[in-house]
Order: structure tokens, then sequence, then C-alpha cells
């Protein structure tokens, strides 16, 4: 089970990951968007905007890693990170409400290119998960830690540094 993170295999399922979560963000955002009020709307605008007043790339890379961390363990996890997952993206639809804008092209405007790196660290993590639930159920649960899963947490935390560095870079731009 040793030798090389990046097999097809390991980067097809992140892809598919990826994909996934780009869909369910703009399907829970369409959602949020459809069922906003102008005052729920305006009062998440107003607290994200407090918010990126005192951000840093440091707190960002916190704040992601809390959140998503929970991802990595075997079948749970993935409940816990979905339900941020979801409030995140809720968050976006009630966002593109407030500033008047179309949930898909905020969607976009979002992942160009801070989303983008981001979810690429989540779809690392929660593909490690995915391999490692498959560890379980197969027995090579040990193997799986020794040989891969260190590989994917430096990957998913070097992806969340940088997507941290650029979003603080661009929010005091």
């Amino acid at each position: 089970m040793g030798g090389a993170l990046l097999t097809k295999t390991y980067l097809l399922v992140v892809l598919l990951v990826f994909l996934s979560l780009a869909l369910m963000t703009y399907a829970f955002a369409e959602q949020a968007y459809l069922t906003a009020t102008p005052s729920i709307a305006n009062q998440t605008q107003q607290q994200v905007n407090t918010i990126r007043q005192t951000v840093t790339p440091q707190s960002i890379f916190l704040h992601n890693l809390v959140a998503s961390i929970p991802a990595i363990v075997p079948i749970g996890g993935l409940v816990v990170f979905g339900r941020v997952w979801i409030n995140s993206a809720q968050t976006i639809g009630q966002l593109s409400f407030s500033y008047g804008m179309s949930p898909l092209i905020y969607v976009i405007g979002v992942y160009v290119p801070v989303g983008t790196i981001e979810s690429l660290a989540y779809s690392v993590i929660i593909a490690e998960n995915l391999f490692l639930t498959y560890a379980l159920a197969k027995g090579t649960l040990t193997e799986r830690l020794k040989h891969q899963t260190w590989k994917s947490i430096i990957l998913y935390v070097v992806l969340l540094a940088i997507a941290a560095t650029v979003e603080a870079a661009l929010i005091k731009a």
C-alpha cells in the first residue's frame, strides 16, 4: 500500500469530491437565495463585513482548519463537515441576495481564486476520509495511516494555508 499519493484513483476521487462540493455549494446557495428575506440577507452581510475587518491569514487558516478537520474522521466526520459546508453555502446565497446578484455568479466569484484552492483542500481531506473508510472495512487501516494519510494531511494543510493567504490578501485589497 506504500507508494505515490497522487495515483489516478486518488486524483479521480479528489476531482469527484471537488465537483460535488461545487454543485452542493451552488444548490444550497440557490436555495438560501430563494428563501432569504432582505433583513436576514442584510444581517448576514453586516456580520461578514464585521468579520472581514479583523481577518488575518492565520485567523482564516485556523477557522477553516477547525471547521474542516472533522472531515478526516471516517463516516461520521463527513456528517459534521457537511453541516459546516451547507451553512457556508447558505451564507453565500444570503450574500448574493443582499448584493442583488445571481447565486451562480456569486458562487463563481467565491470560487475564483480562493474557493477553488480551499475546496481543493477540503476535497483532499474528504477523499482521504473515503480511503480511510475503505481501508477500515478492508482491514488495512494501519497501512493506509502509515503510508498515505500523512501525505494527504500535509497536502490539505498546505492548500488550506495558501487559500487563507490569498483570501486575506483579497479582503485587505
